[in-house]
């Protein structure tokens, strides 16, 4: 389960940020997760849930936006939407594609309370 090693490095990012804010307290942590990213949200949950039991961060909410695969056709020229990954033009069935958007995997931003 590589979620929890991805859990560990997320921390270790949120951990230096919370560094620049001593006095602050962290509330959530709000990501971007695409769906072609091999994350599978529900289990980078429960590691986040693992890992922050007992420690500094627990209590923190993690926030997860999943975002779709999103591409389009060079062949058609037509845009499309995947809710799971899939090889192809779901119009015309072409391999000459292009993935905008749906791969990443990204700390949007940190919630905090300045106290």
């Amino acid at each position: 389960m590589h979620e929890l090693s991805i859990c560990e490095s997320m921390l270790e990012i949120v951990e230096k940020t919370m560094e620049q804010h001593p006095d602050a307290t962290l509330q959530r942590i709000f990501l971007d997760i695409g769906r072609g990213s091999t994350v599978e949200s529900v289990l980078l949950s429960e590691a986040f849930e693992v890992i922050t039991t007992g420690g500094p961060y627990e209590g923190v909410e993690l926030v997860i936006n999943d975002i779709p695969i999103a591409g389009r056709c060079r062949s058609c020229k037509r845009e499309f939407t995947y809710e799971e990954f899939a090889l192809g033009c779901p119009s015309c069935g072409s391999t000459d594609i292009e993935i905008h958007s749906g791969l990443e995997l990204d700390i949007k931003h940190l919630e905090i309370d300045e106290g």
